[in-house]
């Protein structure tokens, strides 16, 4: 088996404020999942939904740090949009 190859590892000011963003989330009561994204050979983007009335915002563990921060920056700094999806609704219907 092949060893994983290890990325450089981001700079204290990065982790710094990742770590920021990550306690901002906590704060609004959002919990952070780093996954990979991929459905039936789909990468997905990842984002924010609910369920059962709590918030979930979904990462690309595979993305640099500077762009989880960036993501997650787009997602914690603006308004929650009225139509995140509500997941419990798909699960109730099926």
């Amino acid at each position: 088996m092949k060893p994983k190859k290890r990325g450089k590892a981001p700079s204290p000011a990065l982790q710094t404020r990742l770590a920021e963003l990550e306690d901002l989330a906590a704060k609004k009561g959002i919990q952070i999942h780093y996954d990979l994204l991929e459905a039936a050979g789909l990468k997905l983007k990842g984002g924010i939904c609910a369920i059962k009335g709590e918030y979930h915002l979904f990462v690309e563990k595979r993305k640099s740090t500077a762009e989880i921060i960036d993501f997650l920056q787009d997602h914690l700094t603006h308004p929650f949009p009225k139509d995140v999806p509500q997941i419990n609704e798909y699960m109730d219907e099926n």
